[in-house]
């Protein structure tokens, strides 16, 4: 199966980090967090106030760009 990196900051990653279960993979636990708590946006509030942050860079962003 095919893979991407992606870049994210050392609290984000924190806060990932502390969210995982013994023996859960990344993949794993996003995919756990997204089908329990809605988009990805919306999970960001229940963090830290520099989680919140990064939802409002989030949302400012989500309009930029393109899709593939």
């Amino acid at each position: 199966m095919p893979s991407h990196n992606i870049a994210v900051r050392k609290d984000v990653y924190g806060a990932l980090e502390r969210e995982k279960r013994p023996g859960e993979s990344f993949t794993k636990l996003l995919i756990r967090l997204l089908q329990q708590r809605g988009p990805l946006e919306e999970l960001s509030g229940s963090w830290s106030l520099a989680a919140r942050k990064a939802q409002r860079e989030w949302k400012s962003l989500r309009g930029t760009g393109s899709r593939r």
